[in-house]
Parts: structure tokens; C-alpha cells; sequence
């Protein structure tokens, strides 16, 4: 049994992802990557992961969409899910909250406060 934390990475630039798989990785957390919004709920669906980052600025589809999706399915919606936002959205963490995200992290990424940020959800967890 893994026993590390597993987190879905749903990021619309591929850069990005690579760049968080492999912190995430030094931080010992196992990860799952993606940028499309369908293939994200199939994954959050198939493998449960214990966190998810969302980017808000997915192209083709809305972030808004993604959280609605899962938060409507049983299988998914106590998942935390945690928006990536760009730093000139950072003012509007309190409405990320209230669309139903746990948590807001900005880009460019600080990664103390990304590290932070994912520590302080899964320490919540049963690990």
C-alpha cells in the first residue's frame, strides 16, 4: 500500500505541471497530472486522491465547471480542492472560497507557501 498522500494536478500549462510533479515529488507526495477538465473528474473518480489543484485558468472549459462536477459527486465531493489562481487574482480568494474551493494558491508559485498550503489539508488526513 502507497502510503503517500496523492494528489490530482490539473494545470493548463504543461510547463507548470511538469514543474509541480516534480516538487510535489520532493515533497514525497505521490502525483497525477492533467490539463483537461473531463479527464481531471475521471481521474478524481477512478483514483481518489487525497487533494486537488485547480487551475482558473484552464482554457476550453471553466474551473467553475470542474468544481461543480465534483462536488455533485458523491464519490468525489469531500475531496479538497485547492484553486491556482494568477497573482493579479489573488485578491479574489474570498470568492474562490465561496464558489467551494478549500484553499488559494498564486502563480507564479511561492512554493513555501504551495508546500503550506497542501500540508495544512493533508495533515487533516488519516497519515
Amino acid at each position: 500500500m502507497n502510503e503517500q498522500p496523492l494528489i490530482l494536478v490539473v494545470e493548463h500549462s504543461l510547463h507548470d505541471l511538469e514543474l509541480l510533479n516534480s516538487h510535489l515529488g520532493i515533497l514525497n507526495f505521490s502525483c497525477i497530472c492533467t490539463k483537461q477538465r473531463v479527464r481531471a473528474v475521471i481521474l478524481a473518480q477512478t483514483h481518489q486522491p487525497d487533494l486537488i489543484l485547480l487551475d482558473m485558468m484552464l482554457s476550453n472549459l471553466s474551473a467553475n465547471q470542474v468544481i461543480d462536477d465534483l462536488k455533485h459527486d458523491s464519490k468525489t465531493a469531500t475531496i479538497p480542492i485547492i484553486a491556482i489562481t494568477p497573482l493579479t487574482m489573488s485578491e479574489d480568494e474570498d470568492s474562490t472560497l465561496l464558489i467551494g474551493f478549500d484553499g488559494c494558491i498564486t502563480k507564479p508559485y511561492d512554493f513555501n507557501q504551495l508546500e503550506v498550503v497542501i500540508n495544512r489539508h493533508i495533515s487533516q488526513l488519516n497519515y
